[in-house]
Parts: structure tokens; sequence; C-alpha cells
């Protein structure tokens, strides 16, 4: 009898713990699957993971900040804590933007937000400490009170402070002032189908105005590709794009020549990036100086993934091609660093034996951020020549050729830096920019014939173009 009992408590026990198991398992069947466009807690942290595993094996910006690393992490701990169970794609990518732009890396980006986002409906422009609120014609939406001072009753300070944290260096505003969707999450405010917008103007009253949202940008972009037109019968304008085309067209390439015989040119970089040196080595002509030393100096990052021959696209060559003047070589040696690469020096634009007559055309550069990589280069020698004005904004300061990264889970890809790029003194480049010689902002459709005036006005004051 004893027995028995025995028997009938581990069958009850058994199935008792059958019956448990059944449970959970019906709990994992039944338990709704998260929405589409949301990520796990554990597909987040993964790609956290990956994130700082790759910033800090081959981001050549950490090597002069080691300190960020630290604060990365700080900053990564605190994303897994705030989210202990889902976090939607938009909102992570925003997330990845913030840590990403704690490395200060002009070069950096993340791919766009995967999901639709809702857009500021108004285009904004920066005029000395206001902003600008304009239709999608360039207009001011209204002409008595042209100026955005709050957006859903916050001041426009709030917005690009919020903006600011999403930015990489020198990166302009206006464009993620567009993010309404995004900000209103930074700034702790409820999405709706609406914003409220404050305009105000010179002694008069304060208006609010309401207007839908807009899900897809319609503000007018500068061409990807090249494109050209004659201002005056002496003035020819060249826009630029991807420099790379300038390589390989052999049309375009053609009207740069015909371009070059114009009394005046007018080159707007202000989108323009792209690694060919063909341009430079174009305007160099005439223009630069003859030298025999290096025209700059470059590393990148220690890391498995990247070879010796990596800057090799970029033109660089091993150092010992060259008989470096002491004082170079000494300001290179005082730079070790042993998580950069030997370093690696890029060939003169023009040598003694390239030797062209003076140019006399006058050379004028648009240029801003958003003028990268080759046009850099561009940018910084140009400020030297004679016959040439700069005016704009000040470039970025990314010349560095770049490592790519997808993050498996969000599928974000990441962009950064894996090198660093100096001038021919051996003063670190990247990150620094050129100034123009006449810092203004430049609307995205210039008034040309005031741009002429002013033009001719300064190269009549300095007719040696110094």
């Amino acid at each position: 009898m004893a027995m028995r009992s025995g028997f009938r408590e581990i069958f009850y026990l058994f199935l008792l713990m059958l019956l448990i198991s059944s449970l959970q398992l019906l709990r994992f069947v039944l338990q709704r699957p998260l929405p589409q466009g949301v990520l796990t807690h554990e597909q987040m942290v993964l790609d956290l993971q990956l994130l700082q595993q790759q910033l800090s094996d081959y981001s050549a910006f950490v090597v002069l900040r080691p300190d960020r690393l630290k604060l990365l992490q700080q900053r990564v701990s605190q994303i897994t804590a705030r989210y202990p169970q889902s976090i939607t794609l938009n909102r992570f990518n925003t997330e990845v933007r913030k840590l990403v732009s704690l490395i200060d890396d002009p070069g950096a980006s993340v791919s766009a937000l995967p999901l639709a986002s809702a857009l500021l409906p108004i285009t904004v422009q920066q005029m000395q400490q206001q902003w600008l609120a304009l239709d999608d014609s360039g207009q001011p939406l209204d002409l008595s009170r042209p100026f955005l001072s709050h957006i859903d009753g916050l001041p426009i300070a709030l917005w690009l402070q919020a903006a600011s944290t999403l930015a990489t260096p020198k990166q302009p505003l206006a464009p993620l002032l567009q993010q309404l969707q995004v900000l209103r999450q930074e700034l702790g405010l409820r999405d709706k189908d609406t914003v409220t917008l404050t305009l105000t103007g010179h002694n008069v009253d304060t208006v609010n105005i309401e207007l839908p949202i807009r899900y897809k940008l319609t503000t007018k972009r500068n061409p990807a590709i090249s494109q050209w037109q004659w201002l005056d019968t002496e003035t020819e304008l060249f826009r630029f794009g991807d420099l790379d085309r300038l390589e390989n067209d052999r049309q375009l390439q053609r009207d740069f020549q015909k371009a070059l015989q114009a009394k005046t040119l007018i080159l707007d970089m202000r989108q323009t990036s792209g690694f060919s040196p063909v341009l430079l080595q174009l305007l160099a002509k005439g223009r630069q100086y003859p030298a025999s030393q290096p025209m700059g100096y470059a590393r990148y990052r220690r890391a498995s993934q990247l070879r010796s021959d990596f800057l090799n696209p970029l033109g660089y060559v091993p150092l010992n091609h060259f008989q470096l003047f002491p004082p170079i070589s000494a300001v290179l040696s005082r730079q070790p660093q042993p998580e950069l690469s030997q370093w690696y020096a890029r060939p003169p634009m023009v040598t003694p034996k390239d030797v062209v007559p003076l140019a006399t055309q006058q050379l004028l550069l648009l240029i801003g951020p958003g003028c990268r990589h080759e046009c850099e280069w561009l940018a910084y020698y140009a400020k030297g020549w004679r016959k040439t004005l700069l005016i704009g904004d000040s470039t970025s300061g990314d010349l560095a050729r770049k490592h790519d990264f997808r993050l498996p889970a969000s599928e974000i890809t990441v962009t950064i830096s894996a090198s660093l790029v100096y001038d021919q003194y051996g003063n670190l480049l990247s990150g620094k920019g050129t100034t123009p010689d006449l810092q203004l902002p430049l609307p995205q459709t210039l008034p040309w014939s005031k741009l002429l005036q002013a033009l001719r006005l300064h190269f009549t004051k300095t007719p040696t173009g110094q």
C-alpha cells in the first residue's frame, strides 16, 4: 500500500511538471510577436556591442580622443537600461547617430531612417542668429514675420540643442531641424499630425500658424552630376557633384578645358565629393608653386581588415619615396601613436618640370561643409593661390578613406573615417577644414548678378590677386 502511495505521488508530481512545462510552452506560442520595425532588447544589445567594437578598432578619430570610448560605453549602458524590452528601428537609428557623433568624426554617417518619419513642412535657413521660415519656393511664409522663433511652443534654441546631439562636427543643423518626429522624441513631445510654428519679425506681433506635417522632403538639392553655364560673356559657372566623374567623362573634360579659358571661372563646390585628383591637377597648373616635397601626409588605423595598401586609392605612397626636409621629419616623428600605421605621403601637385606660365584667370570657389574628400584639398590649397577667392562656409575636414560596417539586427550601415590626413607641414588637417576668405551663408539659389559685381570689385581692389 505504501509503495502504491509513493508511486502515485511520483506520478502526480510528473503530471504537475508536465503541466507547468506545457503552460510555459503555451505562453511562448501565444506571445504576440513584435510589430515590424521593432528590435528586441537582445537584438539591440547585439548591435550596440558590434558598434562599440567597430568604433574601437577602426575609428581613426578615436585615437585622437581615446576618452570618447569611455563616454561611449556609458551612453550604451544608459540606452540598454532605458529600453529593457524593445525599441523601434527609427528610435534605435537616432540613438546610433548620437553615439557615432561622440567621436567627432566629420566623415561619419549613419544610413537613413528605415521607416517614414514626420518632417517639418517648411524649409529653415539660418540668417545670422535667427532662422528664416521659407516655403518650397524659398520665399518667407510671412513677409512681415520671416523668422521662426518657436516650434510646438518651444524656443528654437531647444530644437537646435536637440539637433546638435545628432550632428557630426561642422554639419549644418538646418537639415536636422527638418526631422520633426525625431526631435520631438528627443524633447519629450508627443507625435501629432500637425506642427505649430511661431513666426516673428521686427516691430510686429508674433503669430502662430498650424501646418500639417510632411513625410517626404521636397526642397531642391544640388545635383549629383556636374553642370555648367555661362553667366555672362566672360564668366562661366561650373557646378560639381562627383569629382570621380571628371576622370572618366571625356565630354566633361573638354567642357572644363573650355571653362579654363574664361576670364572668370566660378566653381560651385558646396556639394562636391569624390577622390579623383584631376580637377586639382588642372587648376594647380599656373597657380601652385612647384615643389619637391609631398603635398600632404596620411596614416590609417591599424586593424585586422586594413592592409598596407589601404591609402593607395587616395594617391599616397610610402614615405621612403621622398627625402624629407629635417623640420618636417621632426614634426612627423613627434607623433608616434602606435594605433596608427606608418606615415604615407602624397606626391606634390606641381613638380619643377611641370612649370607653366602663371594663370591670369580669376577663380571663385563656393565652398561649405558639403565640400568633401578631394574638394577639401582643393579648398585648402586654393586659399593660397593668386587671383582666387573662396566664399561660403567652412569645410568640415573630411579627407579620409572610410570603413563601412552593418549592424546585423537593425541593418543600419555606419561609415567612419579609418585614416587621418595632415598638411604639407605635418599638421593635422582632418577635422579642421578650411575657412573661406569671405564667410557668408549661401542660399541654394544665388543672386549671380550681385555675386559677379562683388567679385569684380574684389579683383579690382587686388589687381595682383593676392
